[in-house]
């Protein structure tokens, strides 16, 4: 699998850096600057090392044809670990380069198999620039003597050469009005680090509200299943939230109270996220509330029935160990409660005591 690497480029004062450190904080992306590339390619005291970065950055295309970019990044990512996917960050195989000046430099990262290149062009105005107390580059004394000198030109035609990269980016971000919150989120969005809004990961167990129901044996059965438990009092944050579902994992939540909709509303997460809903609830034959368990049925609208039997039933159907083990009458009492919630019972406790519910279905 290739690594995901977002190239950023735009005129100074355009928010680069923040993008930057902006993916690196949230999403764990690999920051790398192109400028620290080139203070190894001119160390202090080397031959070239007094000119500014745009003119480093044109010599180096020139004597390199622009690869040394993506020759300084494929390093980078090595020395880091990316060869491996390191499974440490939060987004493995993201990075994100700080930044591109040039389209040699772009041909050279995406002529890569083995990264994939998601080029980010961020355009501000020079009224928003100087608001921002941006200075344009200029050429130091040092820069305008000697036999190397570059015309004084350079600068402003390396500035109008990074303002036509816009016509060959991804993605086009005006900062003029942007913030950089909302830069990050499109940013983001286009390269799916949200994950699919309409994929299903959440299973919630909901307890009925008539009689007390012990919900933690089915939640210590169904836990190993996923890779978030979220129990009353515990939450995750929403960045927490928006990370595990970019990542596929499953999230199972225990309710306190006998609502879904409250449920998911005090965890945070939208009811399209929600797979299944288990109403947990119990029974003790003749005395069992069948009004209260349409009302929560209504409520709820479960897509599953975890049953507890007491009373007779529990005494009858205590040893079994499998639903065609139980006795006729309490499957006949099952397959009326299925009809009246709209929802199968999926786990039952043939007893208060049991330790173990059985499953009719792989879950």
């Amino acid at each position: 699998m290739a690594v995901t690497v977002v190239v950023v480029s735009g005129p100074i004062g355009a928010g680069k850096t923040t993008l930057a450190q902006g993916l690196a904080r949230r999403f764990g992306a690999l920051h790398l600057r192109s400028d620290d590339f080139l203070r190894e390619h001119f160390p202090e005291g080397s031959y070239g090392w007094r000119r500014s970065r745009l003119h480093q950055g044109i010599a180096k295309d020139s004597e390199t044809g622009g690869r040394w970019l993506a020759d300084s990044v494929l390093a980078a990512l090595h020395g880091h670990g990316f060869d491996a996917m390191t499974p440490s960050r939060r987004v493995p195989g993201l990075a994100v380069v700080d930044a591109a000046n040039s389209a040699e430099q772009l041909d050279g990262l995406r002529g890569n198999s083995s990264i994939h290149v998601v080029h980010v062009h961020l355009e501000v105005s020079e009224p928003e620039r100087a608001s921002r107390g941006e200075e344009q580059p200029s050429l130091t004394s040092a820069q305008n003597s000697g036999p190397d000198t570059f015309a004084k030109a350079q600068p402003q035609v390396a500035e109008g050469n990074v303002h036509a990269l816009a016509s060959v980016a991804d993605l086009v971000v005006d900062r003029t009005t942007a913030t950089s919150d909302a830069v990050l989120v499109r940013v983001a969005s286009r390269l799916g680090l949200y994950g699919r809004q309409g994929e299903r990961l959440v299973d919630l167990i909901i307890p009925s509200p008539h009689g007390e129901v012990n919900t933690r044996p089915l939640t210590a059965q169904l836990a190993p299943h996923y890779s978030f438990l979220l129990r009353p009092g515990a939450a995750l944050s929403r960045e927490e939230l928006e990370d595990a579902f970019a990542r596929g994992h499953r999230v199972l939540v225990e309710s306190a109270g006998p609502s879904a909709s409250g449920c998911i509303q005090a965890a945070g997460i939208a009811p399209g996220r929600v797979r299944r809903v288990v109403l947990a609830c119990r029974s003790e034959g003749r005395a069992f509330d069948w009004v209260g368990l349409r009302e929560a049925a209504s409520l709820n609208a479960p897509t599953d029935l975890a049953l507890t039997l007491e009373g007779d039933l529990a005494a009858t159907n205590w040893a079994s160990r499998r639903f065609d083990q139980l006795t006729d009458a309490a499957r006949h009492h099952l397959e009326e409660l299925e009809r009246v919630a709209g929802a199968p019972v999926s786990f039952l406790a043939p007893s208060p005591e049991a330790r173990h519910l059985i499953e009719r279905r792989p879950w």
